[in-house]
C-alpha cells in the first residue's frame, strides 16, 4: 500500500538486520510506535517474538489493520473519483479513508489527489493493486501475538522491547496528523534506550546518535519531485546496544 515514508522497498532488509541484532529470545516483544503501512512490521511478524505491537497516531490506518486482521474489512468492488471524494469527508476512524486516502492518492500522501487520473494509457488499475496488497498483508497479520493500537508514541512506556521507529522525517511536511516535535522525539528515544533496544529510521540525527545501517531508497513527494535518498538506522550511543 502506498504511504508517504513507507518502507516497503527496504522493509525486508531492515527486518533481517533487526532480528540479527536483537533476536526474539533477548526481549519481551517487538514494538513499532509508527507502524503506518506496515512496511517493516509485515516482515517482523514472521519472527517468533512474544508479542508484535503495531501502533500509530493516525486513526484510519489502525482501523484498517484491526478490521483486516479480524477479516471484517468490506471494500467496494470499484472506486471512482466521486466515491474517493465522498470517503474523504467521512468521519474518522474509518478504514476506507486509509485505503483510498493513502493507497489511491499520489505519492501515498493522505488525499493528495486521485491517483487514477495519472494512469494515462498505462492501463494500471491502482484500486486493484491496493486490494491485492491488502490481501497479501492480511495473510501475515493473523497471529495471536499481533495487536494494533491507535496511540501516540508518547503514550507507551516500553521495557525490554525491540523497538523500530519510523517517525515523520524532519524535513517532510504534509503528514495527516499535523506537526511533529522532533526534539521531544529524540529526547524520548534517549530515555527509552536505557531499557530497550531502539532503532530509528531517519536521514539525519543528533550528535549523540549514530548510524549502524544504511540503504539508498527511491522516494516520491509529488507529481514532479522524485529522488533517491539514503535511509539510515540510528541508535543512541549510550543505550543498550
Amino acid at each position: 500500500m502506498k504511504y508517504l515514508g513507507a518502507k516497503h522497498q527496504i522493509g525486508d532488509a531492515i527486518s533481517k538486520y533487526l532480528v540479527k541484532k536483537v533476536p526474539p529470545d533477548m526481549v519481551d516483544g517487538y514494538l513499532e510506535p509508527f507502524c503506518g503501512s506496515l512496511g517493516v512490521f509485515k516482515y517482523m511478524v514472521k519472527y517468533d517474538y512474544k508479542k508484535h505491537i503495531g501502533s500509530d497516531i493516525q486513526p484510519d490506518i489502525i482501523q484498517l489493520w484491526k478490521e483486516l486482521k479480524k477479516d471484517e474489512l468490506k471494500l467496494p468492488k470499484t472506486m471512482s473519483e466521486k466515491k474517493w471524494k465522498t470517503i474523504k469527508s467521512a468521519k474518522s476512524p474509518n478504514s476506507l479513508k486509509a485505503v483510498v486516502g493513502f493507497g489511491l492518492s499520489f505519492g501515498g500522501q493522505f488525499f493528495s489527489g486521485y491517483i487514477q487520473k495519472y494512469a494515462s494509457s498505462s492501463g494500471r488499475n491502482f484500486y486493484t493493486e491496493v486490494k491485492n496488497s491488502l490481501k497479501k498483508i492480511k495473510s501475515v497479520i493473523q497471529k495471536p501475538t499481533i495487536k494494533f493500537y491507535n496511540k501516540s508514541y508518547l503514550s507507551w512506556k516500553p521495557q525490554n522491547m525491540l523497538i523500530y521507529c519510523d517517525p515523520p522525517y524532519q524535513h517532510t511536511t504534509g503528514y495527516s496528523t499535523g506537526g511533529f516535535d522532533h526534539d521531544k522525539f529524540w529526547d524520548t528515544m534517549r530515555k527509552w534506550s536505557k531499557n530497550n533496544y531502539i532503532f530509528i529510521s531517519e536521514q539525519k540525527c543528533p550528535s549523540d546518535f549514530k548510524s549502524v545501517w544504511s540503504r539508498k531508497k527511491r522516494r516520491t513527494l509529488n507529481k514532479r519531485v522524485r529522488f533517491t535518498s539514503t535511509e539510515h538506522l540510528y541508535i543512541y550511543k549510550y543505550g543498550l546496544l
